[in-house]
């Protein structure tokens, strides 16, 4: 299935959630900061924390992504097949999500006033710097839905 533009903006400028179940079907559902569309059918997911979830994708790689765009006032859920990647060019090109996606936040933390916020955001971005991709997932798109009641629009 296709992945539209502003689906893929999407991706990219907001945090998603990643579902994912036991073989067995106990569900589980993690916030991902850096997913990134790749292809106009894949969806690339840098794997830095992942536990459960890694567990998850190596016995189930059906998964969801869901997320909400406040800005758009649009809300989606994409489902489809993940398969993990520990090296090569699929690997090396989570290592360009996390720098591009570090970038932008550094650059959003000075548009900050609230010096609380502003310091607990510093400090996340400094532990990003020092994480390193344990794996790419690269999802490969079958489906979307739009969360909009009586929206028809696809993506």
């Amino acid at each position: 299935m296709r992945v539209s533009e502003e689906i893929k903006q999407m991706l990219d400028e907001n945090i998603v959630y990643l579902a994912t179940s036991t073989k067995e079907g106990k569900p589980n559902v993690v916030p991902i900061g850096l997913a990134h569309a790749i292809s106009d059918e894949e969806v690339l997911i840098v794997d830095v924390l992942f536990k459960k979830t890694r567990k998850n994708l190596e016995e189930n790689p059906l998964v969801a992504i869901s997320f909400t765009d406040i800005k758009r006032l649009k809300s989606y859920q994409l489902k489809g097949t993940a398969k993990i990647f520990k090296s090569g060019e699929v690997y090396e090109k989570a290592f360009d999500i996390m720098r591009n996606k570090a970038e932008k936040r550094r650059a959003s933390l000075g548009n900050i006033e609230d010096q609380e916020i502003s310091e607990r955001a510093r400090r996340i971005s400094e532990m990003h710097k020092r994480l390193r991709p344990k794996a790419a997932v690269l999802i490969t798109i079958e489906e979307i839905y739009s969360h909009i009641p009586g929206s028809n629009e696809r993506g």
